[in-house]
């Protein structure tokens, strides 16, 4: 039993350590004593020492782990189990996964449904790592070291469990946001065991539970630790290296677990990747013995029976002779199909695949002249080696005008681990002049000019993080103000609603846009390369060259752009969000016709959007030819702030500022805007959102409706990053 004066604390303390120092053998890490000042806290002195000590933890990391995981719901339901070596160098960690199984039921379908939706690109520009499959850590976030790493020692941020960040136990700044008490001290097997228990302090966030701690070695044995319906237990290896032995991590009102366990340590076994961007590869789909998985996973007879029934059922309903018979059904005509769930063809065995829109899905009543007829068809075929042809088709058709439009699009992915693919397009329709606008204009008339094109495109990655996109593009672009417009959006854009007047004229164009992602990091999934992230920023040039003479081309400008943006992560200080481009054209801009004009995107009345592509204080969307230069920023600082204010804890507020300038000096356009706000993150419907209220600074004169904005963002807890 601990006695309650602290000299007699430091007298156990003392007398342990020498103890343990006699015993232990010559290989031991002797660590510096700690005094106690009489009248000291007993518990906030083992804490500070606990602290020192866990700053030099990571050089005790053993070179690599091997270990086995799984998921699970319920008592026997199994998610998924996994195998894999973790290798370590330095603050790296290189995960190789020996074996994996997935307790799914059935292959992924592409079965009828009924689509619709508004697409409103707030970062225009192409996207290299479009429609790219997230894999298995995508599916099965759990799966992936990274997000299984954390301890509740350290600051955790859970974007999938909770919507803030939480501050870690032992690192600085624990004692003001941790009460610690210590429960009990036992001998045990040579080792003075301190029980210490912990609990946030009033209005803050964190942790609650208690600790097993080596007072000789100052290190945590294990940790239980719950916050709200989060609970995670830990062991910890109990010689010299330091790593989780052991993990079980339960939400949801403990309805899903994670556990995972080391069997081996150390192995005489070198990782077979030596590149360190690539931070882990996952196998093919493998043929086990049936006893393999039992070897690893905890023993229960209840637990191997139900995976024996679910892996004989899994087996079936993958087979190729049930996947036929189920497409059968599926491929069966049923008069409703037409109507309602669209038409649709498949055979999964050998990746064919066939869909028409249904009928309830094929209208656009907000269509260039009122009512348009939209029917669609995708047709389709991946291959066994993840090589994939895509053609897509859909007509267009306005009953007041009477005109036909429409496109067929076909897209060839070639080689997926180097995203290479090409694409062929052509059409004759309606095109949007700029998505860079704000809402209230984005479907007003003015917007829209008659494009027939085709265009050709070939993108590929030729190193880790080197990709380019070349493009050949010829198209001629006439007004639409000849046509007849549906009376009612004359009230709902006003003078918006009246369509740019121009000449047709022919555009013959070459262009290139490159992407320099250094040190992207990225993980194989068979022969599929999944990006992850890159710690340095994106470098994106773009450069289009008009060709005249060309089947009747009248356009010779030189368009560029340069662009630099990245997130920057701060720990417990925040976020930062940042993007510095310029551009305009090396031809005379005066010669440039104003649908290839750089558009500069307006705010929104009340509405807060994406102020890395917005100025929020700007009244209207322009356009300009000449040479510009714009920045924008915006930082998060959390709770940072507003977690020191007692009262103010309790609301679990986040503040943020930001900036943006315009410059456009050929036409004396020199704009500056910043703001401040507070935001709140919350889990809405198992997503984290951040919804925020902003005031803008400057400029002071902006009218009422762009002075005050509200403002919501969504996580994308695959990539782990906000928008802005």
């Amino acid at each position: 039993m601990i006695q309650k004066h602290c000299l007699a604390f430091f007298i156990s303390l003392f007398t342990s350590s020498v103890f343990a120092y006699n015993a232990v053998p010559d290989t031991s890490v002797i660590l510096n004593q700690v005094t106690i000042i009489d009248g000291q806290d007993p518990a906030k002195a083992l804490v500070r020492s606990l602290i020192k000590v866990y700053a030099k933890m990571d050089r005790l990391k053993p070179s690599n782990l091997k270990r086995y995981s799984r998921q699970y719901s319920g008592d026997y339901k199994t998610i998924f189990e996994q195998l894999d070596f973790l290798y370590f160098s330095g603050k790296d960690c290189f995960q190789e996964v020996e074996a994996y199984k997935d307790y799914e039921e059935k292959r992924q379908e592409s079965g009828a449904s009924i689509q619709a939706g508004i697409d409103i690109d707030m970062s225009p520009g192409f996207d290299f790592n479009e429609d790219q499959p997230e894999g298995t850590f995508g599916k099965y976030p759990l799966t992936s070291f990274q997000n299984t790493s954390w301890t509740p020692l350290s600051r955790s941020v859970l974007s999938a469990y909770y919507a803030h960040p939480i501050p870690g136990l032992l690192v600085i700044g624990a004692l003001q946001n941790y009460s610690f008490s210590i429960e009990s001290e036992q001998f045990i097997d040579g080792r003075d065991i301190i029980v210490l228990n912990f609990e946030p302090k009033n209005d803050r966030i964190g942790w609650t539970g208690s600790a097993s701690i080596n007072s000789t070695e100052f290190k945590v044995e294990s940790i239980t630790a719950t916050i709200e319906d989060i609970e995670i237990k830990q062991e910890f290896a109990k010689d010299n290296l330091w790593y989780v032995h052991s993990m079980l991590f339960s939400w949801s009102s403990g309805s899903n677990h994670y556990e995972s366990k080391v069997v081996a340590v150390n192995v005489d076994i070198q990782r077979s990747v030596k590149n360190k961007m690539m931070v882990a590869s996952v196998p093919e789909e493998q043929e086990l013995r049936n006893d393999f998985w039992s070897t690893y996973r905890p023993k229960s007879e209840a637990l191997d029976a139900w995976t024996a029934r679910q892996d004989s059922l899994i087996r079936y309903l993958n087979s190729d002779v049930y996947l036929d018979s189920a497409d059968a059904v599926y491929n069966a005509f049923h008069w409703y199909e037409p109507l309602v769930s669209g038409v649709g063809y498949r055979k999964r065995s050998k990746g064919t695949y066939f869909y028409f829109a249904p009928l309830i899905g094929q209208w656009n009543f907000v269509g260039i002249g009122g009512i348009r007829w939209m029917p669609s068809i995708v047709v389709g075929k991946r291959f066994s080696n993840y090589q994939s042809i895509k053609l897509s088709s859909n007509v267009n058709y306005g009953f007041l005008n009477n005109d036909l439009k429409g496109s067929l699009d076909l897209e060839y992915t070639y080689a997926p681990l180097h995203n290479g693919s090409v694409s062929f397009t052509m059409g004759d329709e309606y095109d949007q002049i700029t998505q860079s606008i704000d809402l209230a204009g984005i479907f007003a008339r003015s917007n829209f000019i008659r494009k027939t094109f085709i265009e050709s495109y070939h993108r590929y990655e030729w190193i880790n993080g080197f990709y380019t996109r070349l493009g050949l593009e010829y198209s001629q672009r006439e007004s639409i103000e000849d046509l007849q417009f549906a009376d009612w959006t004359n009230g709902l854009f006003g003078a918006r609603n009246q369509p740019a007047s121009f000449e047709t004229y022919t555009v013959a164009q070459l262009g290139i846009e490159i992407l320099i992602r250094p040190f992207q990091r990225y993980y194989l999934k068979g022969r599929q390369k999944i990006v992850l992230s890159s710690k340095w920023p994106d470098f994106k040039f773009t450069l289009k060259q008009g060709i005249p003479d060309i089947l009747g081309s009248d356009v010779s400008f030189t368009k560029y752009e340069m662009l630099i943006e990245d997130m920057l992560r701060f720990g417990k200080v925040g976020t930062s969000f940042y993007r510095l481009g310029s551009g305009g054209f090396l031809n005379d801009a005066s010669t440039v016709r104003f649908i290839e004009h750089k558009w500069f995107r307006g705010g929104d009345y009340f509405l807060f959007t994406n102020p890395l592509y917005t100025y929020q204080t700007l009244d209207s969307t322009f356009a300009s030819p000449s040479v510009y230069g714009t920045g924008s920023f915006m930082h998060h600082f959390d709770g940072w702030f507003l977690n020191k204010i007692p009262v103010l804890r309790k609301l679990k507020l986040g503040t943020a500022i930001g900036a943006a300038f315009l410059a456009v000096p050929n036409e004396n356009v020199f704009h500056l805007e910043s703001f401040v706000g507070l935001e709140r993150k919350v889990k809405l419907w198992d997503t984290p959102t951040r919804f925020g209220i902003y005031y803008m600074l400057e400029p002071q004169s902006a009218t009422p409706g762009f002075k005050f904005k509200l403002g919501v963002d969504i996580k994308d807890t695959f990539s782990d990053r906000w928008n802005f």
